[in-house]
């Protein structure tokens, strides 16, 4: 088997973070690729987060990995002093795969969960001293590009403008958020139709966490969303990250299944 670079970029990703297994006949086998994203504020504990993805035959797969691993290796010193992870994402279903990562070194420590909860009645919204709240302004494209700069910052996967128009349409959209002299401190981006909405994105900067403004934010939503006559709320977790999976539990959330699987190995 032979491994190569593509002459260009693949999917978007640079040549040189790309891999193609050809056999001796020239025959594809496989191709894999890597992704870095830098997320302080999503995981300030370990920043750098290198998506890997691998689409190959069986025989193919561990010398993807090996090249792969090694280019991580190179990719991380780009960022002196950045702790990093290399992570990949799973079907559920999928054992075969799941039991590949896990012979290769990689810890199932990681998920994305579907939540949901019921629009509370008994749990009183507030806005917590020292901010002002407000629907996050959307009226011109300056303001559309910043409030997703701020969501995306968040986030493994940016949301679009495309997506964000299409959002507006329906009547479980909402923007809101506390600030303090003007500048967000937890903003909030909901969306959805029928009886139930979907809680898109949720964020609160670092500096103001550990005092429920999350929680409040999503209050304040709900009290919105039931006068429209929504009765509940689905949400999107990451398992590692703490202060997601402790606002679920905050307001009583429920447990409905795994969307994917998201193993990974500390680089």
């Amino acid at each position: 088997m032979r491994i190569t670079h593509p002459q260009s970029a693949y999917r978007g990703v640079p040549a040189e973070d790309t891999f193609f297994v050809t056999d001796d006949r020239q025959v594809q086998l496989g191709t894999g690729y890597l992704i870095p994203f830098v997320q302080r504020e999503l995981y300030p504990e370990k920043p750098l987060n290198i998506y890997l993805e691998i689409a190959s035959q069986p025989s193919a797969r561990y010398l993807l990995f090996g090249a792969l691993t090694a280019r991580a290796e190179v990719m991380k010193l780009r960022y002196p002093g950045m702790r990093a992870r290399l992570y990949t994402q799973l079907d559920p279903t999928d054992a075969e795969s799941q039991a590949f990562y896990q012979r290769c070194g990689f810890q199932m420590d990681d998920a994305e969960d579907l939540f949901y909860f019921p629009l509370p009645y008994t749990l009183p919204a507030q806005t917590p001293m020292g901010v002002q709240y407000a629907s996050v302004p959307l009226d011109n494209d300056r303001q559309l590009d910043a409030f997703l700069r701020r969501l995306n910052e968040m986030r493994i996967t940016p949301i679009t403008r495309d997506q964000l128009t299409l959002w507006r349409e329906q009547p479980g959209f909402l923007a809101l958020g506390f600030y303090r002299e003007g500048r967000p401190v937890t903003e909030l981006l909901t969306a959805g139709a029928g009886m139930n909405a979907s809680l898109l994105q949720v964020y609160t900067r670092s500096e103001f966490r550990h005092q429920g403004m999350a929680r409040q934010l999503v209050l304040q939503a709900a009290s919105i969303l039931r006068e429209r006559g929504m009765s509940g709320m689905y949400a999107h977790i990451f398992r590692r990250n703490a202060p997601q999976v402790g606002l679920m539990q905050s307001l009583g959330a429920n447990f409905t299944r795994t969307i994917a699987l998201l193993p990974g190995l500390d680089l």
